[in-house]
């Protein structure tokens, strides 16, 4: 068995290293498009293993070739030179894909401990070198190897090291200058590879006042201010009222045209969003990352060809075996990596934003070929939906007296997603341009915006004073009951009707399965008062609520009221309770007069409530979900973010006003 051990450690610790590398080169960038548990787990476990056994691989071979230079005795079952030929392949490893270079958003600020491991791993391969050297072509095939692991590992350190929230703020105060003076040099430096690749982007041309083309979203001018948006945002610097102005101005003079374009602006930007924090984006973008990508790949098919050539009948056939393994997959990465570099938007906007003319001569099949890959690469807006009442009609809640373990509502299975319609887009855009007209950022009574508009309804229900998350509970209950016994079947009822569902469900879902992006208190608490409330209400009707009867189930629940019971401790506590008073909003929805104006006041009521969540919630969370696929509600805070409705995008004046708010102003 020891036998055995000493033969198979380091060919075991090999193969496990690179089924890792597999795994995080082929999931690494697809988590973020709602991931799988399954998959979730796999990119986990695999990034931790990555650099552990790479580590602990690149101190056996250490050891072993130690050993064979002080006793002179020959490492076990394996040639030292071929040992040393392995070595680099481990630095590689350690400097991982491009798909994916940090796991959590904590991981960039940690690129001084790879940065000491980059000198001590390089050190240790090249003591392992030296060691084994003996002149022979083996030999000298490890120095190339030795520059592609090094080039592989710096670059995920640089990457680590950009993305840092330090450096970003630091290069971010560097930069602004030149940038806000860089206008006009981008428009006269942007190649007619930028023309076509906009065309086909943004296929619809925009036209006003006599035909005139209006600048398409995505062009060089609007992917740098993308990446100035949420940069500032991110390092929480409080933007320049010229700049935020006129990026608003632009924005409300686009969003009459196309409502549908906005969305796919901010898709593209927290896809951006996610590359700068998750991938090798800094490292590899522009004409360095091509050059760098051509070396490594370059240098790897000769290897690889030579290898064979010059190999001799001297090493075990199971180490032929492992060696071309490693040769073939470090090739197969390579092939993948240039290939996302080449056909990176960040590449063509580079070469856009440089003017570089040798790159207009690139066919225009090419140009198809790339935008429909980084289309299906882009964020999708995606809505989960959860519905308090299907908890309710769940077998599987088990109640026992007026207890209910918390955890066990997070494990039912009451979560789908769907896409966001277009009808509910263009409302959401809508409202938040018309606040933004209104110069809404900030209300003189420091109230929320969904606040003011409960108590402008003058209806005292809905004026009580509630906590965040004891509001969505309320209203969530609220709106299902109206939904399911209101069936107005008139257009404009229907897409309100429709839209308060859809965001009614989504903020629930926030509430049970994001918590960490909403700014609320003991919501899980409150929930489960709430469900073992309904729950005893039930039984004491004798009724068994039913998924399939909801119409029927939401009738019984209006019934809800103090006389249930004639207990008068259990009156307070009920009248106390959020089931309670979600039932008495829902009456007095219910009971209005203009059922189409009291959907649209629900509708707003839900958009607000919406953008107050988007707005409230930390910015660091918004980056950390990019690792788990991308939220709707991280899109209505960069709309929010263009139309300066954040604090710290709050506009003055008008753009023509540029001597109070000129490109010069600071910070």
């Amino acid at each position: 068995m020891l036998e055995w051990w000493d033969k198979w450690e380091l060919r075991g610790l090999i193969l496990l290293s690179l089924v890792s590398q597999i795994i995080l080169t082929l999931l690494g960038d697809r988590r973020k498009r709602k991931p799988s548990k399954l998959r979730r787990a796999l990119v986990w476990s695999s990034y931790l293993l990555a650099d552990k056994v790479a580590t602990v691989a690149m101190g056996v071979i250490s050891s072993n070739l130690g050993e064979y230079y002080n006793k002179g005795e020959q490492p076990k079952n394996v040639n030292p030179q071929l040992l040393a030929f392995w070595a680099p392949f481990f630095l590689m490893h350690l400097g991982g894909p491009d798909t994916i270079t940090a796991y959590a958003l904590e991981d960039n600020e940690l690129w001084l401990r790879h940065f000491v491991g980059l000198l001590s791993q390089t050190s240790l391969t090249v003591y392992v070198i030296i060691l084994s050297w003996k002149g022979d072509w083996l030999s000298h095939l490890t120095i190339p190897m030795l520059i592609i692991g090094i080039i592989k590992y710096g670059e995920r350190t640089w990457s680590l090291y950009r993305a840092s929230i330090k450096h970003l703020r630091d290069s971010f105060l560097r930069s602004i200058d030149s940038s806000r003076k860089s206008d006009q040099w981008q428009e006269s430096r942007a190649s007619s590879l930028c023309g076509r690749i906009l065309n086909r982007v943004f296929p619809k041309k925009r036209r006003k006042n006599g035909g005139e083309d209006l600048t398409p979203i995505g062009d060089p001018t609007t992917f740098l201010r993308a990446i100035c948006i949420f940069i500032s945002l991110f390092v929480d610097l409080v933007m320049n009222p010229w700049d935020i102005t006129k990026d608003r101005e632009e924005v409300l003079e686009d969003l009459s045209m196309d409502f549908t374009d906005y969305f796919t602006l901010v898709n593209f930007e927290l896809k951006l969003m996610y590359d700068v924090f998750y991938t090798k984006a800094f490292a590899n973008y522009g004409v360095l990352g091509l050059v760098s990508r051509l070396i490594t790949l370059t240098t790897t098919i000769v290897v690889l060809v030579s290898y064979p050539i010059l190999s001799e009948n001297e090493h075990l056939f199971e180490d032929h075996i492992i060696t071309y393994l490693l040769l073939v997959g470090a090739l197969i990465s390579e092939i993948y990596a240039f290939i996302l570099v080449a056909f990176s938007r960040w590449t063509f906007y580079y070469i856009s934003i440089k003017g570089l003319s040798a790159f207009s001569l690139i066919p225009t099949f090419m140009l198809d070929v790339i935008i429909k890959k980084n289309e299906e690469d882009n964020f999708s807006s995606v809505m989960g939906q959860s519905n308090l009442l299907n908890l309710i009609c769940n077998k599987n809640l088990n109640i026992k007296g007026n207890f209910f373990p918390m955890n066990k509502l997070e494990e039912l299975p009451s979560v789908s997603h769907c896409l966001t319609s277009k009808p509910l887009e263009t409302m959401i855009l809508q409202h938040l341009q018309d606040k933004s007209k209104k110069g809404l950022q900030s209300n003189p009574l420091g109230a929320p915006g969904f606040r003011n508009l409960l108590f402008g309804k003058n209806v005292s229900i809905f004026t009580s004073e509630l906590e965040f998350h004891r509001t969505i509970i309320t209203w969530h209950i609220a709106t299902n009951l109206f939904y399911y016994s209101n069936e107005d079947s008139m257009s404009s009822v229907v897409n309100s009707r429709k839209n308060c569902k859809e965001m009614s469900d989504y903020m629930f879902y926030l509430l049970l399965k994001q918590r960490h992006m909403l700014p609320v208190g003991a919501a899980l608490v409150t929930l489960q008062d709430t469900v073992i409330d309904a729950v005893e209400y039930f039984k004491r009707k004798n009724v068994v609520p039913r998924q399939d009867n909801l119409p029927e189930t939401c009738t019984i629940l209006l019934q809800h009221d103090i006389a249930t019971t004639g207990d008068d401790k259990a009156s307070k506590m009920q009248s106390a309770s959020v089931m309670f008073h979600a039932c008495n909003v829902a009456k007095e929805l219910i009971a209005a007069e203009n059922g189409i104006q009291m959907w649209k006041f629900v509708e707003e009521l839900w958009v607000e409530i919406l953008c107050y969540a988007g707005a409230q919630c930390r910015v660091d969370m918004h980056a950390q979900q990019l690792r788990r696929g991308p939220e709707f509600l991280s899109n209505v805070w960069l709309l929010q973010a263009h139309l300066g409705l954040l604090d710290q995008f709050q506009f003055v004046g008008s753009i023509s006003d540029n001597s109070a708010h000129s490109p010069e102003a600071n910070l």
